[in-house]
This record gives structure tokens, sequence and C-alpha cells, in this order.
């Protein structure tokens, strides 16, 4: 397809990329009996805990740059999701990963609320548009950042606060 000479406007693209990482948890609230624990979290409030493989999903939006033909983050995504998240969470204890501010348990929802912070603040600001942590092939649970910037992260801290980069595009 030929290129239109005098393209005011760069298209905008979304990329996705898959990973992969094991790790354990236990789903337990210290404010609740034992007996209320069970209840609520089932076979996951296990004393000994149990693993998932989760399969995480980080998709990036931007306009594609016309010197590369790509979106500006695309190339160094993997290495700063290696660095920023698998080489922490992959083997870990989420119990111990998960600060409290994401959750009172090492829930998904808690999980993905704390990875969506790592690979926003590893980012130019407003790069990151979606996360899916699939922990199940049935349970899934998805962030993305229309929702993420009504709810002002959930009770995370907001990007000015956390030193976030800003967007070169």
């Amino acid at each position: 397809m030929p290129r239109q000479a005098g393209l005011t406007s760069l298209p905008v693209v979304e990329v996705t990329h898959l990973f992969q990482f094991s790790a354990a948890h236990r789903m337990h609230n210290e404010r609740f009996s034992p007996e209320e624990n069970s209840r609520i979290y089932g076979r996951c409030n296990n004393v000994s805990g149990h693993g998932h493989t989760y399969q995480l999903q980080v998709t990036i939006r931007g306009p594609v740059a016309p010197e590369t033909g790509t979106i500006e983050t695309r190339a160094g995504l993997d290495a700063l999701v290696q660095g920023g998240v698998l080489e922490r969470f992959d083997r870990a204890d989420l119990n111990v990963l998960i600060p409290p501010r994401c959750g009172p348990t090492s829930t998904t929802e808690a999980l993905a609320l704390y990875l969506w912070e790592i690979v926003d603040d590893l980012l130019p600001s407003g790069r990151l548009w979606r996360l899916r942590v699939e922990e199940t092939p049935n349970n899934y649970f998805e962030l993305d950042r229309t929702g993420m910037n009504r709810s002002a992260g959930a009770g995370l801290r907001p990007p000015s606060e956390r030193g976030q980069k800003a967007s070169k595009g």
C-alpha cells in the first residue's frame, strides 16, 4: 500500500504481548475467623497454599513512529516486563509481594491491580492500555486505561506520586 504524502496524524495501534509466571498464594484475611475464611475463600484458603501458572497479557497503545513503523516502547516491552515483573513474581509467594493497599489478601484482583501499577510505572505515561491476568482458563481479570483513570487506580498511588515517566508521544 503506497504511503500518502502529507499525512498529518500518525495511526494509533494497540500491541499485546503475552507472558507467563508461576506463583503461590493463600487467600486468607486476618480480620475473619477461620470459619469465615473457609466459607469465603473455600479451598483457596488451604493452610499450605496453592499455586497457579499465570498468563499475563500487557497491551500498550500509541502512535506508530514514522521512522521505525512501530510504537516507540514496543521493542523494550519484553525486557521491561521481564525485569519489573517476571523476575520478582515467578516462583514467588504472592502473600509476601502484594501490598495491603491492593487488597486485604492475595486475590487475583489484587494481583492485577499491583501488576498494573508496576507495568504502568515502567512505561511512559498513558502507554499501558490494558492488562489481563489469567489465573485459569476459566478465570481471568482485566484492567484497562479507561477504568483505571475513572477509579484513580482503586486505592493505588496516582502516577504523579509514583514518579511515572512523561510520554514522548
